[in-house]
């Protein structure tokens, strides 16, 4: 069964393209615009990995990650924070709540972000053809 990775981005312009990325790479990514529709996709499918924007409408990143982490069933979801925000109290806090990574947009790679992921979740899934 493949993996499943939330992608939380309020920019259809990023957030699409990447969920397509990563099922090129054989994951299965479910979509989010903001931090609201993230809990409401977390309560409704299994997730094995979050990617998240931090600066987002509605409910920002850091806001999402304390609701995650305040559920027992999501303590050691591992997350990844992209983010173009370098506010050291934001960075600091993400980390206080075990955010496993903090990538900033500014030096953002598809193929760091692969590695990242790989080292969380294991060996890349078979890729299927886009």
């Amino acid at each position: 069964m493949r993996q499943t990775i939330l992608v939380v981005e309020d920019t259809p312009i990023v957030r699409e393209p990447l969920a397509r990325l990563l099922r090129t790479e054989g994951y299965e990514a479910l979509c989010a615009a903001n931090g609201m529709e993230a809990l409401v996709a977390l309560k409704t499918r299994p997730v094995d990995l979050v990617l998240l924007d931090v600066m987002m409408p509605k409910m920002h990143g850091v806001a999402f990650v304390e609701g995650v982490r305040a559920n027992e069933r999501w303590k050691r979801l591992p997350i990844i924070a992209i983010t173009g925000v370098m506010d050291s109290t934001w960075l600091m806090r993400l980390r206080q709540l075990g955010v496993d990574t903090v990538v900033p947009k500014g030096r953002f790679t598809f193929d760091g972000l692969m590695g990242d992921i790989r080292r969380m979740l294991g060996p890349t899934p078979t890729a299927v053809p886009a």
